[in-house]
């Protein structure tokens, strides 16, 4: 009879077992579903994208950081949309601009195409290959209407260079890199007296300056546009996905006086003042345009991704508390970026939640193209990594390595530099700041 008990006992607890993982299974692939049809509607309705990035934004320098780390810079309406999504807290781009755009529309390292050494100057005969397919390219293929707007600073010495021979549809903004924020003049042509207007508003039939422009503040100029963008979609049955990238808070450090107002009593140095008002504006900006998305109605299908190009300038008041190294360096303040995701698409477990997955400037390459819009081959090899599942399920990444750079090339105060990062551990080669000691 204890024989019979025995294997009686014994079958209750391989039933038991079996049950808990049909159980398991089923509420997995429930979960898969639910957030598939979340998203896009099993593949038959993609999102709209739109993907925010800010110039030079430091760890410290967004609210939701700031908050924790003895800051005095508020943003109320970032906060609000990153506190309703899911925070990036372990997330990198490039220590400077073009390198990150670069990587950001290729989904591939710039070593694969020469653009690894700082940055493309104006008066600089360079841009991002012809061959290179960017992410407005594959979305294209897709369904997608794309547009640009704000600073492009990938190149534009000739006209194959140029955001709408790059897969977008229509480009306002900045080809190059750094300009007067209201008059767009800019003086980056060594040792030649020469300036000139950069600010345009281009189709892919025509590239015309937008004279119209100056004189307005650009941080409030670029979401107007953006703006009009969105109201001009609503008429449009294609998702949309639109590159919104500011030229804030990149020097020269310059805002309107009323944006300076809520921190006159409260911050002492005015080269920090003021981008404390530059950052106020930003913030004021990102607000507008999300109440658009709901005004057009785009709002309850969109993904808005909010990311930083670099660390903080601390030479111009960054803050990147409490890592090391300012933009321009490979330390963690250099590199280590502010991100978040925002969407009424999000699965309601995560929504308000930090993920701490290991995701680089590359990986949104394949999120966008695969993990949203369904699109499930790339037309040519990337380095970056789907992270869609990793983040929607809180889960660790997929990514098991990082290249952050490898330039040979010396250059003023730098001697050849390089960075690599594998789990926890980062290695460090040449000598890769331009600071002062104790300057960050």
């Amino acid at each position: 009879m204890s024989i019979v008990y025995f294997r009686l006992a014994i079958l209750v607890a391989v039933l038991s077992a079996v049950y808990i993982c049909l159980e398991l299974l089923l509420k997995a692939q429930e979960e898969s579903t639910y957030i598939d049809t979340a998203i896009n509607g099993n593949r038959r309705s993609p999102p709209h994208v739109v993907f925010i990035l800010v110039d030079d934004l430091g760890y410290n320098d967004v609210g939701y950081n700031a908050k924790l780390h003895g800051s005095a810079i508020r943003t109320p309406n970032i906060d609000k949309l990153a506190s309703h999504g899911v925070i990036l807290d372990n997330y990198y781009v490039h220590n400077v601009c073009t390198p990150t755009r670069a990587q950001l529309l290729t989904g591939r390292y710039p070593i694969r195409y020469g653009l690894q050494h700082h940055v493309i100057g104006a008066s600089h005969p360079s841009c991002l290959p012809s061959d290179e397919v960017t992410l407005a390219d594959e979305l294209q293929d897709v369904g997608y209407s794309t547009h640009a707007v704000g600073k492009w600073h990938l190149g534009f010495y000739k006209e194959d260079c140029l955001p709408t021979n790059r897969g977008f549809e229509t480009f306002f903004g900045m080809y190059s890199s750094t300009m007067d924020h209201y008059t767009y003049l800019i003086h980056d042509f060594p040792n030649q007296n020469i300036t000139g207007l950069d600010l345009h508003n281009d189709t892919v039939q025509s590239f015309d300056p937008a004279w119209d422009g100056s004189g307005h503040y650009s941080t409030e100029l670029l979401t107007r546009e953006a703006q009009k963008v969105i109201k001009r979609h609503t008429t449009i049955e294609k998702p949309l996905f639109l590159y919104l990238s500011y030229m804030a808070i990149h020097d020269p450090i310059q805002v309107p006086e009323r944006y300076k107002e809520p921190y006159k009593d409260i911050i002492a140095n005015e080269q920090r003042l003021t981008l404390a008002g530059m950052i106020n504006s930003l913030d004021e900006g990102v607000g507008n345009l999300t109440e658009t998305l709901k005004e057009s109605g785009l709002y309850d299908n969109t993904i808005i991704i909010f990311s930083t190009d670099n660390g903080g300038s601390v030479q111009y008041s960054g803050n990147n508390w409490p890592f090391r190294g300012s933009k321009n360096t490979l330390y963690e303040g250099g590199v280590r970026g502010v991100g978040f995701i925002h969407s009424p698409l999000l699965p309601d477990p995560i929504k308000g939640t930090t993920s701490h997955a290991w995701i680089h400037v590359t990986d949104w390459f394949p999120t966008i193209l695969s993990g949203l819009a369904g699109r499930d081959t790339m037309t040519k090899a990337i380095d970056g990594i789907d992270v869609w599942k990793a983040i929607i399920s809180n889960s660790t990444s997929p990514r098991k390595e990082l290249l952050h750079s490898i330039d040979p090339i010396s250059w003023p105060k730098l001697t050849g530099t390089a960075a690599l990062q594998m789990g926890d551990w980062k290695l460090l080669l040449g000598n890769i700041c331009l600071l002062r000691d104790g300057q960050y």
